[in-house]
């Protein structure tokens, strides 16, 4: 590239033809405001196209322009310089022949980036024009969790350690070369589960290869496959990490491992499990730094915020929150949790396991091996002068008889059943040997709640509902006149911003049963869940199917999504 005075890019172009002074003029005003490249702001008003602006380009700065092929290339080469670095200076590296490094610029002119480049890599760079957003996609490509966790995988095949997999006894894993293919392939793909903000990391052994997925928003999503004389290295590290047996391959295992990347901490609950063609290990994400266990951010309307705070003002009772696993009911009991003055009243939990610590809560882990089931805990805990008691699941008789009594007995105690709807809570509760009278004294609330995945707002587009998904979510029932069911509603597309799914996070949605003095009397009548719920709805509580469309009627999910939670 020669040094002499580079011609200007909009002189350029007007000899080019691909623009005129008048448009030139109205670029150079827009940018002595906003102080953006030239350049850039004639492609994005329209002015000119890309392949006019990378040829104009290429003349000024007397280099070629390069259109980058994003499938084919090499993410370690990108890897090179700093992610920081790379981002600020707006840089890629490309290529690497005979010690020559091409590298990717935005502004080729910019020669301090160069000399640094080339004092952090030790090749000479030979720069080349690309375009800004060309060069941020690789970026985003070349330092994205799972793209390094797919190239780890292919370095790990070749590795000494794994040649000599047979020879190496699993505990010799735990060494302290943080650049091992090991060790490099078991951080990707736990801190790539954190970026991506999955709840679960599924590690299931295949022939030929172990399949790597993450739950993400709900669902399952393969992310990579580990070459089969990988995966038991693989395993192995994972054990060693959660301080596991790695000789025992014939019983399931539990565990929970750490993990530190610059400021990102995350914890996981790790459960091993042996299958026909190895182990299976499932990893659920407790991550530390992202976790805010305030009503504000769960995504509960306001006013059932406030109706839940007036429940958890009740001296005692019983709260029931129900749903299927992964509904979200640990986190809303949490934040029940926090919202209590602890300073002013005794809080205690037994749960199994305690996912997260909580301030100022104090959390007992159940233990059957130590006579601490959640029965015996609870009575246990009974005898520390409790004001609010958090049991994690009511299982069995005895759990459930406890936990009424106590309730009955001026405590306030909070709890989980696994039930489809909030009325069900009565009759789970009759399953288990209670009867009813006792069940009206002691239940002030049923909580019901799902998730449901948000619609991506880059991608998402209306449409007009579908009629016979609605009907089907009433279950024949007439709609509620209330309701209003006006849209626009939404539907799912799929772009680069939610990984083409149409989906981007998780809203809930509550039916919150409030036990009011006639729905007491039914439930000591002894009346079906039919009278129940129809009870309920006439002293005010909104139905899961009504939430739920709700959200749709806003945007938030679509009608599918509402559909496929409630009755798929």
């Amino acid at each position: 590239m020669q040094t002499t005075k580079l011609r200007r890019l909009g002189d350029i172009l007007v000899e080019q033809g691909a623009i005129t002074e008048e448009q030139i003029e109205q670029g150079l005003a827009e940018q002595r405001q906003t102080r953006m490249h030239l350049g850039r702001l004639l492609l994005q008003r329209g002015f000119i196209n890309r392949k006019q602006l990378g040829e104009a380009l290429a003349e000024q700065y007397e280099i070629p322009c390069y259109e980058l092929d994003l499938d084919n290339t090499h993410s370690q080469l990108v890897r090179l310089i700093p992610e920081s670095f790379a981002r600020r200076r707006k840089i890629a590296p490309l290529d690497l022949r005979d010690k020559v490094l091409r590298l990717g610029m935005e502004l080729p002119s910019d020669m301090e980036a160069i000399s640094e480049v080339e004092l952090m890599t030790g090749y000479q760079v030979d720069p080349a024009i690309c375009l800004e957003d060309e060069i941020e996609r690789l970026l985003d490509i070349a330092f994205d969790d799972r793209i390094k966790a797919r190239q780890t995988a292919v370095d790990i095949r070749f590795s000494e350690l794994l040649e000599n997999v047979d020879r190496v006894d699993e505990a010799d894993l735990d060494f302290e070369d943080s650049d091992a293919p090991v060790i490099r392939l078991a951080n990707a793909i736990l801190m790539g589960a954190v970026r991506s903000e999955a709840s679960d990391i599924h590690l299931e052994p295949h022939a030929p290869q172990m399949r790597v997925r993450y739950r993400i928003d709900g669902q399952l999503h393969q992310i990579m496959t580990i070459p089969g004389d990988s995966e038991e290295a693989l395993v192995g590290r994972i054990k060693v990490l959660a301080d596991m047996d790695t000789a025992e391959k014939r019983r399931p295992q539990d565990g929970n491992l750490s993990i530190e990347d610059g400021e990102t901490r995350a914890s996981f609950r790790v459960s091993c499990i042996p299958c026909v063609r190895g182990e299976k290990v499932v990893m659920r994400v407790l991550d530390e730094t992202s976790k805010s266990y305030e009503f504000d951010s769960l995504g509960m309307p306001q006013h059932q915020i406030d109706t839940v705070k007036t429940l958890l003002d009740r001296p005692h009772g019983m709260i029931v929150m129900t749903g299927p696993t992964g509904s979200g009911k640990t986190t809303t009991m949490y934040s029940m949790l926090c919202s209590i003055d602890s300073a002013e009243r005794n809080v205690s939990t037994i749960e199994d396991p305690v996912e997260f610590r909580l301030p100022g809560i104090n959390q007992v882990q159940a233990n059957n091996d130590f006579g601490m089931g959640f029965a015996n805990g609870l009575k246990y805990l009974m005898r520390q002068d409790p004001d609010v008691i958090l049991v994690g699941e009511i299982r069995d008789h005895e759990t459930a008889a406890t936990s009424v009594q106590a309730a009955l007995t001026g405590h306030l105690l909070i709890s989980t059943l696994h039930t489809n709807d909030a009325v069900g809570t009565v009759t789970r509760l009759n399953d288990l040997g209670l009867d009813n009278f006792k069940i009206g004294g002691a239940l002030v609330a049923s909580i019901a709640q799902r998730l449901l995945r948000r619609l991506c707002s880059d991608c998402k587009r209306e449409c007009r509902p579908n009629q016979t998904l609605i009907e089907t979510i009433f279950e024949g029932r007439d709609t509620p006149s209330a309701v209003d069911l006006v849209g626009p509603y939404y539907e799912a597309v799929g772009c680069d911003h939610c990984g083409h799914t149409g989906y981007v996070g998780r809203v809930p949605i509550y039916e919150i049963m409030t036990v009011t003095p006639a729905l007491e009397k039914a439930i000591e009548s002894g009346l079906p869940s039919s009278k129940l719920r129809e009870i309920a709805c006439d002293e005010g509580m909104t139905e899961l199917a009504v939430a739920g469309l709700e959200q749709a009627r806003l945007g938030i999910t679509s009608v599918e999504e509402v559909y496929f939670k409630l009755t798929g």
